[in-house]
């Protein structure tokens, strides 16, 4: 059933994706904790769990295709929380693999310097898709359901690649290392020898001039990506609320009717690790697709960034952050620490620097203050031009036990970890004991990355005692691993 076609196919995108050098400032980069090979296997797994009906299904041998072919090892019980956590009750044709983005990003890239690769990955990385997919879901008898989702899924990815100028001269999906690839679909893709993968060896042929920039992501791509956010139900709420109101008022004015005047600028208040940073990047999206500022990056900062030694400094540092910050969001970190310093300090003087730039700049510069709820009323009601300026607080809770448990099971999948049953009791229980009693300024997101840490640690301790060290060995969290003291 397997055939060493398909083998190849995968591993030449996992040698691709190890070779490709994240790009600073690059429209679609993956978190920087995940390298782009991992990031392609879980989309792989994304992929295939989204197709998956338990129904036609022979798992054990899907499962053993999953762990020889993705270079993993899942078990049963394990993919089967995967399809629940990541895949059950969402229309994933809505959401282009973030691997793809990237692999289009590089492919029309006219800095790409790298040779021995043809002028079309994205379209080899689609043919692996469509080829994997017909494997995965042949044990066992293709049911309607899977055919269906498996072409859907597809033709999404055709869709995204076609959407770029720089392949519109490439009738069929064009060729790479002399591999024609044709138009993937459900039972499309054409059979190939193993002979025919790119080799790195070849000469790169001519590259097709980029005539185009790749597409940004779409308002309802972006409102999808913020409601996929693990918990954080008020924060989304709030933040759909104050969409809806930008939405209103730019209605308003196309009509030529009147709109009161609102303030843009938000207060993000909680502990650490509750998301803040990660949301505010995407507002700064979402406001450039509702016009309200015309870049849409985001400047994250804090008060070493802002606030220098001597008379003048500062202001003219702080003038220069704001710069930067101009047509997107400048994101403050712990804005608290600017005015909370006794005696001679000049952290007030980037106060009132931003403040101006705030009042000169209010039709395309937006500024997020961010730190414990305390500590931000106090700064927010420590100056008037503050209270005035930043009327709208959004809290950030810490993350429940059920999520703690979703964000240490991605971290898992993110790095090819799984656990056994005993270590997912342990991990399960611990994470809600966490979430119900913990400190005060308690770091969610972070603490849970901590833990994963000393747990990967732990593991790698006890498998190196180990006489015989296999991947199932590498990859395996046992009860020891994730045990506290």
């Amino acid at each position: 059933m397997i055939t060493k076609n398909i083998k190849q196919m995968i591993n030449y995108c996992f040698s691709y994706a190890d070779n490709v050098q994240y790009k600073p400032g690059s429209p679609y980069p993956p978190d920087a904790r995940v390298t782009l090979k991992n990031q392609l296997k879980d989309d792989l797994l994304v992929f295939l769990g989204y197709i998956f009906d338990a129904n036609s299904a022979d798992i054990s041998a899907q499962i053993s295709f999953l762990n020889e072919n993705l270079e993993i090892v899942i078990t049963e019980y394990n993919f089967q929380r995967f399809i629940n956590d990541r895949c059950m009750g969402v229309d994933l044709t809505s959401y282009v693999p973030r691997s793809l983005q990237y692999f289009v990003m590089d492919d029309t890239s006219p800095m790409n310097r790298r040779t021995g690769y043809g002028t079309s990955i994205s379209k080899y990385l689609i043919s692996t898709f469509n080829d994997v997919g017909c494997n995965f879901i042949a044990y066992g008898g293709i049911s309607d359901r899977e055919a269906d989702r498996l072409s859907d899924y597809i033709n999404m990815m055709n869709n995204y690649v076609s959407g770029f100028d720089v392949y519109k001269n490439t009738p069929g999906g064009g060729k790479i290392g002399g591999m024609n690839l044709g138009g993937a679909g459900f039972g499309s893709a054409p059979a190939r020898s193993s002979e025919e993968a790119p080799r790195e060896s070849e000469p790169a042929p001519n590259r097709i001039s980029l005539t185009g920039r790749p597409k940004q992501e779409t308002l309802d791509q972006l409102l999808a990506e913020l409601d996929s956010l693990i918990g954080l139900e008020s924060v989304k709420k709030n933040l759909t609320n104050l969409i809806n109101l930008v939405k209103i008022k730019g209605m308003r004015e196309k009509l030529g009717l009147k709109t009161p005047s609102m303030s843009l600028h938000l207060v993000f208040s909680g502990n650490p690790g509750t998301g803040k940073t990660t949301v505010a990047r995407l507002l700064a999206k979402i406001y450039h697709q509702l016009g309200v500022v015309s870049k849409g990056q985001m400047i994250e900062v804090d008060r070493a960034g802002l606030v220098e030694g001597y008379v003048g400094q500062t202001a003219q540092k702080t003038a220069q952050v704001c710069d930067e910050a101009m047509g997107g969001i400048l994101f403050i970190d712990e804005a608290y620490t600017l005015t909370n310093a006794e005696g001679e300090d000049f952290g007030q003087e980037a106060v009132d620097t931003i403040l101006k730039r705030m009042e000169d700049n209010r039709q395309d510069l937006i500024v997020i203050v961010a730190g414990y709820t305390d500590e931000m009323k106090k700064f927010v009601e420590s100056n008037p031009g503050l209270k005035s300026r930043f009327n709208k607080f959004i809290e950030f809770p810490d993350y429940s036990g059920d999520d703690l448990v979703k964000i240490f099971d991605l971290m898992c999948v993110s790095q090819d970890y799984v656990l056994n049953k005993e270590a997912t009791e342990y991990v399960n229980k611990y994470l809600h004991n966490l979430a119900e009693n913990h400190e005060e300024h308690f770091a969610n997101a972070r603490e849970v990355r901590n833990y994963f840490e000393r747990s990967v640690e732990r593991q790698a301790t006890r498998v190196v005692t180990e006489p015989n060290i296999d991947a199932n060995s590498l990859t395996t969290f046992k009860l020891p691993d994730v045990m506290e003291d």
